[in-house]
């Protein structure tokens, strides 16, 4: 007997669990992205000869079949697993009721020349009835006739055989349930006849599509009698050939008569062992499946893109941290730094000016502690000046380009989708570099120490030239009425050796001043330098705890969603390579 079955690829063909699994995760993407994104009829294809534009695929078509198969797979699995369904499909004249009465060896298919003779399905059953009640009423089979499991003379129990309307009806509703039900059964016993057993409306329509179904599918060229015998061999070879095009290779066509017998008993052997076997159904839905990951993976060609580099990484941050002021933000905090310095150290008798210059980060609103609503997140909003028109462009160019460099291995539509993951945060990273500048703990809000020391120091030279000044004061009152000056003590003469001149002596209030004066101003020059020096560290560390802020936004609303979508691509890659075995 003809093997008709690529049953030798059983080995390769991975089994139902995963198969499902994978096209769920692919479908699962699809819906998530929107197939109507997908699908963008702008978006060029690309072939093994180079960048060409075609015909986008229909937007819904591949994912809506996809959907209808999980759900079919779904149903059927929840049905009778005993049973195994086959049909027998053909065209009009193909002899195709008759093949099913001599199966059956029952009378029950209309069998005549009017055209056409099957307008409904009709079932046959081998055992009880009821417990394919469910399984014949989700395949809208209502015409239904019961057999022993032995009918014929061998054990088919569980055999549920259908008799489908033929496929090329001229009744619409007639070709379109066969159609239907072709697409739900599990296994396909395809009638063809002499004459028409090449018809091109077979192979396109029905046969070519179902080229991953092999191992499910039989056929049979019926009326083998009316061929002479030189022509049976030639014609079986033409047909066989003829399958092999159609991507069914291992279905070789069983020579059979319905009117002579010929063949049938080869025929019931081996849907004898699709029964016995019990694995059709699983079969069936296996090919049903890859075949629509198939069609998922021509519309939508995915290839997983580039991972996302340090340097694209450091770009990124560099940009969104000029955008975001975080130069000026460090420059005020060198700034409040110093102009806290000069309040708390500087000369007291010049100090009283820094009142009128304002806290650089005061004017900012940075000085303190941002104010916090529920659950701890911040309300406040800095002053920091917006973003210029060179700025914000150059933020959108480094998303683009972010996008496109990681998109660079990918093809479209998955291109579009993954730039779109690094350019759909553009609107919102204004307020959130904002917030982020806004809570982080700035370096210059808190004053060192030394600080108090230097302000205590100032505050002591101070007191020492305030006592010169008074002590003069009071020297000078007492000459203008006269009083006599006893004594006065005095600092000096200092003797110096040649040629340097002898230092006079110098009245002790007089020194006190002086020392005041040169003491407070070298002690303010000092804690300047100190200051600034200072500034400087803390504007470095404020940069980075700056720089490290803004890397979290850019994390959170630019490079996270990339590499979303980046998984994204490569699930649904793999998802459709697992679907596909």
């Amino acid at each position: 007997m003809a093997r008709v079955t690529a049953r030798a690829r059983a080995g390769e063909r991975a089994d139902l669990g995963p198969r499902l699994a994978g096209l769920r995760d692919a479908v699962e993407v699809l819906d998530r992205v929107g197939a109507e994104t997908l699908a963008d009829p702008a978006h060029g294809r690309h072939s093994v000869d180079g960048p060409h534009r075609t015909e986008p695929p229909e937007p819904a078509a591949p994912l809506a079949r996809a959907h209808g198969v999980l759900t079919r797979v779904g149903r059927r699995r929840e049905l009778s697993a005993e049973h195994t369904v086959v049909a027998l499909a053909g065209a009009t004249g193909s002899g195709k009721s008759s093949v099913f009465n001599a199966l059956s060896g029952t009378d029950v298919a209309t069998v005549g020349a009017r055209r056409p003779t099957t307008s409904h399905p009709l079932a046959v059953i081998w055992g009880p009835a009821a417990p394919a009640g469910a399984l014949l009423d989700w395949l809208e089979v209502t015409q239904r006739v019961e057999v022993a499991p032995d009918h014929g003379g061998t054990d088919l129990s569980g055999l549920i055989l259908l008799d489908l309307p033929d496929i090329d009806s001229v009744q619409t509703e007639h070709h379109l349930r066969a159609a239907r039900l072709a697409e739900s059964v599990d296994v396909l016993v395809w009638v063809l006849d002499p004459q028409k057993y090449a018809d091109a409306v077979v192979h396109t329509q029905y046969l070519r599509p179902m080229s991953r179904h092999a191992e499910v599918t039989v056929a049979i060229l019926n009326q083998a009698d009316l061929l002479a015998p030189g022509d049976r061999e030639p014609v079986l070879a033409d047909l066989t050939d003829r399958l092999a095009d159609d991507g069914l290779r291992g279905v070789q066509a069983l020579a059979v008569s319905a009117r002579t017998g010929e063949g049938l008993d080869d025929l019931r052997e081996v849907i004898a062992r699709f029964v016995s076997e019990r694995r059709a159904a699983d079969a069936r839905l296996s090919a049903d499946i890859a075949t629509v990951a198939a069609e998922l993976g021509t519309a939508y060609s995915a290839e997983a893109g580039s991972e996302l580099g340090a340097p694209d990484r450091r770009r990124l941050v560099t940009t969104l941290a000029r955008s975001a002021g975080v130069e000026e933000v460090a420059d005020a905090v060198a700034g409040s730094f110093r102009h806290r310095a000069r309040a708390a150290t500087g000369w007291p008798v010049t100090r009283w000016l820094g009142r009128f210059r304002r806290d650089p980060l005061r004017r900012l609103h940075l000085d303190s502690a941002p104010e916090r609503g529920e659950g701890g997140a911040v309300v406040a909003t800095s002053s920091i000046p917006a973003a210029s028109p060179v700025q914000r462009a150059k933020v959108a160019t480094a998303l683009r380009d972010l996008g496109d460099a990681t998109a660079a291995g990918s093809a479209e539509p998955w291109r579009s989708y993954v730039r779109a993951g690094a350019t759909g945060a553009l609107a919102a990273l204004p307020d959130a570099l904002d917030q982020a500048i806004v809570s982080t703990p700035l370096a210059g809000r808190s004053d060192p120490r030394w600080f108090r020391v230097v302000g205590a120091l100032q505050w002591l030279v101070f007191a020492m030239l305030a006592a010169g000044v008074l002590w003069l004061g009071v020297l000078a009152a007492l000459r203008y009425f006269g009083l006599p000056v006893t004594w006065l003590p005095q600092l000096g003469p200092v003797p110096a050796d040649p040629p340097w001149p002898e230092l006079p002596a110098l009245p002790w209030p007089t020194v006190l001043v002086i020392a005041g004066v040169v003491l407070g101003l070298l002690i303010s020059l000092i804690s300047a330098v100190v200051a600034r020096v200072g500034a400087r560290r803390r504007a470095r560390k404020a940069r980075a705890d700056l720089n490290r802020a803004v890397a979290d936004v850019a994390e959170r609303l630019v490079l996270d969603p990339v590499r979303a979508r980046i998984s994204d691509v490569a699930a649904f890659a793999a998802g459709i390579r697992t679907a596909g075995g």
